[in-house]
């Protein structure tokens, strides 16, 4: 291959440090996002105990990550869970891994705009009587996005830096003044205590509920290629990112249920936007800030979204399993060009064709109970293949705790979550979302079946060599083929 062709295939390395990385697991995480909608969420099966949910789910997600963690110490390709799975179990299950990612990860920025477009729309009819359709409102949005990710890594990452320090500053100053200005039942540490939880199931189901409020961590896996050191990088920002994840929602959940009043946690459930309400009685005027916070989130996710999935689009298309012409790469920019724009349609497929078909709340709801089951294949994947890999590849670095039984336990506990999921079976339209997805996972089963019986599965294993041979392993040589020499 020539000097100008691997040029063309190749990502810009380097071209982000420690505080990109972190804040695009943040961002993907979205705080204002969760600011909103989550607490209200946790405590309508919690009661005034969210923070003590937040922070239990916020512990077992960091089970997750650990797997994540050892992995990205020793692996780093712009494939991601794909390049691990492939590389370490093997092709037909990295395939599946890809399969599952390719309809929840492409379609979050989506669904996030279509969600907001709706939002405002409200908020704007009902307070200034002026109407905006939520359809412009996404389109514009998919078109600052499209912009923003063409234009680099760089660019994307500074954008996403300073919307995530943003809408962290205004979440943090509106629990601030509520804690100054508590509402009912005055100053207190309720949302602390399981005697405030209505029963111990119901904080249960708060923690079940609170678990994939923290998932977006994962996605610095695929910006490996174009992170400094992401030996180093990547674990450290998992880890910073899920800190400070958790502290966030802590205390800015316990902020916002004093400042409401924890006598009056019926009506914090039963309002229709109580921390858009909260900021208009505590700051007047300036409430608007926590509405722009909230738009800057959905920006926030959705550029950490593209940044992720075109990676993962370009990473497949450079071993083969899609066409070429997603591998190419500006030659100044140094981005996935045609990636950035497929998922960029995808984006705006979704938005537009999603608000419409299901509503722009409905849309919301209905990928959330798809991604759930479908990110629970993937991260269990994972997990599998952290054991695998230090059981059999390093065995003299191998940890019982870190690559056994940590993975075990959070393995248990995501299936538990899909269960509670599913059980009882989600009604309407919503009813749809468990055979989507998993339809989603037997049409994958069956291309790898028919693929396995033809003897056609080269391209299945091209996958995984291509995708973890670009940098795969971050500590043992490269031999001439572009192949990673393990020390054994």
């Amino acid at each position: 291959m020539s000097a100008r062709s691997t040029e063309q295939h190749t990502l810009e390395a380097g071209a982000i440090t420690l505080p990109g990385v972190l804040m695009q697991a943040l961002t993907h995480i979205g705080p204002a996002v969760g600011l909103l909608f989550t607490f209200q969420a946790i405590a309508a099966v919690t009661g005034t105990s969210v923070s003590l949910a937040i922070g239990i789910g916020g512990l077992a997600m960091s089970l997750v990550a650990v797997s994540v963690i050892q992995l990205s110490k020793k692996r780093s390709s712009a494939g991601g869970y794909f390049s691990w799975v492939s590389e370490i179990i093997g092709p037909r299950t990295g395939f599946m891994v890809a399969w599952a990612f390719l309809l929840f990860e492409p379609i979050g920025a989506g669904i996030n705009l279509a969600f907001m477009g709706g939002i405002i729309e409200s908020i704007l009819q009902s307070t200034t009587g002026f109407y905006l359709p939520w359809w412009l409102i996404a389109l514009a949005g998919s078109a600052l996005l499209t912009v923003i990710s063409l234009f680099g890594l760089k660019l994307s990452i500074a954008v996403v830096v300073a919307m995530g320090s943003f809408e962290v500053l205004v979440g943090l100053a509106l629990a601030l003044t509520g804690l100054l200005n508590p509402g009912d039942g005055g100053f207190n540490f309720a949302p602390f205590l399981p005697t405030e939880a209505v029963s111990f199931n119901g904080l249960f189901l708060g923690v079940v509920f609170s678990i994939f409020t923290f998932a977006g961590f994962e996605s610095v896996a695929p910006l490996a290629e174009e992170s400094a050191n992401p030996a180093k990088t990547l674990p450290r920002a998992v880890i910073l990112s899920l800190v400070i994840a958790i502290a966030f929602f802590l205390f800015v959940g316990w902020g916002v249920l004093v400042g409401w009043g924890t006598n009056d946690i019926a009506s914090f459930i039963s309002n229709g936007a109580p921390v858009l309400e909260l900021a208009q009685n505590l700051w007047g005027p300036w409430w608007v800030l926590v509405l722009i916070a909230f738009i800057n989130s959905v920006i926030g996710i959705g550029i950490a979204v593209q940044s992720a999935s075109s990676r993962v689009l370009f990473g497949m298309a450079r071993s083969g399993v899609l066409p070429k012409a997603l591998a190419v790469v500006h030659p100044k920019r140094r981005t996935p060009t045609n990636a950035v724009l497929l998922q960029s349609f995808i984006t705006l497929i979704v938005s537009i064709g999603g608000g419409f078909l299901l509503g722009t709340q409905g849309v919301f709801a209905f990928a959330g109970i798809v991604t759930v089951m479908l990110i629970i294949v993937v991260y269990i994947s994972g997990n599998v293949s952290v054991w695998k890999l230090y059981r059999k590849t390093y065995p003299s670095e191998y940890s019982p705790l870190k690559h056994l039984i940590i993975p075990i336990a959070s393995s248990l506990l995501l299936l538990y979550v899909g269960y509670k999921t599913l059980f009882p079976l989600p009604t309407g339209t919503n009813a749809w979302a468990p055979i989507v997805a998993l339809s989603w996972l037997v049409i994958g089963a069956i291309i790898v079946t028919v693929l396995s019986a033809r003897g056609h599965l080269g391209t299945l294993e091209r996958a995984g060599d291509a995708m973890t041979g670009a940098t795969a392993t971050l500590d043992d040589p490269i031999s001439d083929e572009g192949k990673p020499i393990t020390r054994h």
